[in-house]
């Protein structure tokens, strides 16, 4: 797939609350028979919830080692819970042998390990308590049983609860089942997605749901799996008593918003920060760049902490804070500085949609929004220029607190915004090495990202630079780095430029005659020549996330006496709704001079599977052109060397003849 349209960028969080479940992960298999890593026997969960919203939550685990490679992963297991409203337990841990023989894990075998402050004080970054177990003589046939429970002593929301538990239909699943018991006076949704209702009981005041699901033969891996699954789309069981999203933002914002309130000591740091600055934007994004570089980002859930942000002095004291945190204190400097914000809830994951059955691990996340611009911001999301989001942040649903209209999508970025230029300086000798220049200018979020892993070269690793990226892309030499503006006032920048002068030794490696593809000599994120590498792809059965980019590469290339391009590639320009391109190839006195340009149009966002059929098609002749290779000759006498004509020019040189 074309680097445009990989999910993931090339060179070198937050989550409100999460409960993380060991059910023996089973690798996708693609063998009509798989042979799956472990086998999960048993695996059943009951809550039992008050009507107050808090639960008790009760495992049990069979899973047994099917291949060796399983072994080290079921070997150990441990949970964890939040020590100040939680306390949790492990009741038994044991090792059912193939023969029948259960070894119960010795009192030994136990691990517990507390975060907890000096002198009684509260941690500040987690209060998780973690229990671990180690299963006694395991060998590859047998099975880990284990149950334990975890107590809620607060509601994390006062009187309300939500749960959701996916399945993978990847994995083997003999026995699952998740049974809630709900006292009566406390209002739950239920969404289930292929799974086996039981019929609904009742035991006095409580009443009793189950689902139970079984998957015996698992669904073998498809490269067109790949993309956003909706939730729905995978065995999922989802409860809530909230009647919808905007309850669940009136819910966070009762106790975020009024930390978000200026005091003195915030309105005098946002007067320090925004000096004199008038215009609204570059006040907003002087507190953004602060907030951004000068508050690290830490803390994992607290009690209702995973849920409340700290106040804004604890921030400012420890220069710390998770996602919560970061909003929280950006939205009171920018109410200290006259300029109106918002925090919104998002998904921190792969989720695009939110599912009927509203549940508070789908808007796990928190940014900030300013109306008056129509900006998305994320203060935890390090590294990114203001104006721009993480690449996974895009057509994502989102929840405005405090909002009138809670419920909002956030659009597609352009690809406008995002670009690279790159020019090359050549010269190349008869024996095959060269010297030159390269000039990188960065446009988005590539920018801040370069600046930053240039910046933080030091010592060895700065002046061994230019040979290290060249020996990656398999160059023998040398050369001087020049990191460019690095000062601090544009760490958050969107451009940033820097280059290198190199000599390698190397460069030919064909011989007296060869033939090469032409690129730059380092790798760069956004490098036209990428284009090269892309195959047909199957195209995807649902939404991928994509973006596009603007890219340049202009080269001068002189050639020393005896040294001969006799073929240069075809010069090509297209025009399409998605993708243009122009590349073109010119001898002059001294050599060649290449240039090559690609505007990819795709928005920064999910592209269809229908779009991605038609962006395959117009990329493929753009792949084959720049997969031309140059070929030349070097070491002969220049008057025996002499370039051939390329295609287009013998065309020519026919088309004017007849005209004669």
């Amino acid at each position: 797939m074309s680097p445009s349209l990989q999910s993931a960028r090339a060179w070198p969080r937050g989550v409100l609350c999460a409960l993380a479940l060991w059910a023996g992960g089973v690798a996708a298999q693609t063998d009509a028979h798989p042979q799956v890593p472990s086998v999960l026997k048993q695996w059943h969960v009951t809550y039992d919830v008050a009507k107050d919203g808090r639960a008790s939550y009760t495992y049990t685990v069979l899973n047994q080692v099917a291949l060796p490679s399983a072994l080290e992963d079921l070997k150990s297991f441990a949970f964890s819970f939040s020590t100040g409203i939680q306390k949790g337990q492990m009741l038994e841990a044991y090792t059912l042998k193939q023969d029948g023989r259960r070894i119960e894990a010795p009192s030994g075998n136990y691990q517990t390990q507390v975060n907890d402050g000096r002198n009684g004080g509260a941690p500040l970054l987690s209060d998780r308590t973690r229990i671990s177990v180690v299963f006694p003589d395991l060998a590859v046939g047998d099975s880990v049983g284990l149950t334990y429970r975890i107590d809620d002593q607060e509601a994390m929301f006062p009187g309300q609860f939500s749960a959701v538990h996916p399945f993978s239909p990847y994995a083997v699943h003999e026995d699952s089942q998740i049974t809630v018991r709900v006292a009566k006076g406390l209002d739950l949704r239920f969404e289930a997605h292929g799974l086996q209702e039981q019929p609904e009981t009742t035991e006095g005041d409580t009443t009793v749901r189950q689902w139970r699901y079984r998957n015996p033969q698992p669904h073998p891996w498809d490269e067109a799996d790949d993309g956003v699954w909706r939730t729905d789309e995978t065995p999922v069981l989802l409860v809530s008593s909230f009647a919808d999203y905007a309850a669940i933002a009136r819910a966070y914002g009762e106790r975020a918003l009024p930390k978000a309130e200026p005091t003195a000591r915030i309105r005098d740091l946002a007067r320090t920060i925004v000096g004199m600055q008038t215009d609204p934007r570059e006040r907003a994004r002087l507190l953004y760049e602060w907030v951004s570089t000068q508050i690290t980002y830490g803390g994992n859930c607290i009690g209702v902490g995973a849920v409340v942000p700290r106040d804004t002095d604890q921030v400012l004291d420890n220069k710390m804070g998770d996602c919560k945190d970061h909003a929280t204190l950006l939205q009171a400097l920018l109410a200290a500085a006259g300029v109106r914000a918002e925090q919104v809830l998002i998904n921190a994951g792969e989720r695009y949609d939110l599912p009927a059955t509203p549940v508070v691990s789908s808007v796990n996340h928190v940014i900030n929004y300013l109306p008056d611009f129509g900006l998305y911001l994320d203060a935890t999301a390090k590294q990114v220029p203001f104006g721009y989001l993480p690449a996974n942040a895009y057509a994502k649903p989102v929840i405005h607190v405090g909002a009138r209209n809670a419920l909002a999508t956030i659009p597609a970025a352009s690809a406008d915004q995002t670009g690279q230029r790159v020019h090359t300086v050549l010269k190349l000798a008869v024996n095959g090495s060269a010297s030159g220049s390269l000039r990188v200018d960065f446009l988005g979020t590539q920018a801040a990202r370069m600046r930053e892993y240039l910046r933080d070269l030091q010592g060895d690793a700065q002046r061994d630079f230019v040979r290290k990226v060249l020996a990656s892309a398999g160059y023998k030499g040398k050369g001087i780095l020049d990191r460019g503006d690095l000062s601090a006032d544009k760490a958050l920048s969107e451009k940033y430029s820097f280059g290198f002068s190199f000599e390698i030794d190397n460069y030919l490696q064909g011989g007296p005659e060869g033939a090469f593809v032409l690129a730059p000599v380092v790798g760069l994120p956004l490098s036209v020549v990428r284009f090269a590498m892309l195959e047909d792809m199957t195209t995807p059965r649902r939404q991928v996330r994509c973006y596009g980019y603007h890219s340049q590469e202009t080269y001068d290339i002189t050639l020393e006496p005896g040294v001969v391009f006799t073929r240069l590639p075809e010069n090509l320009q297209t025009s399409n709704p998605l993708i243009n391109y122009t590349g073109s190839y010119r001898r002059t006195s001294q050599g060649v001079q290449v240039e090559r340009e690609i505007r990819d149009t795709t928005p920064e966002g999910l592209c269809t599977p229908d779009y991605m059929a038609q962006w395959n098609a117009q990329a493929q002749p753009i792949a084959q052109s720049l997969r031309a290779q140059i070929f030349y000759q070097r070491g002969m006498a220049p008057s025996r060397a002499k370039p051939a004509r390329s295609h287009s020019a013998k065309t020519k040189a026919r088309g004017t003849k007849k005209k004669k």
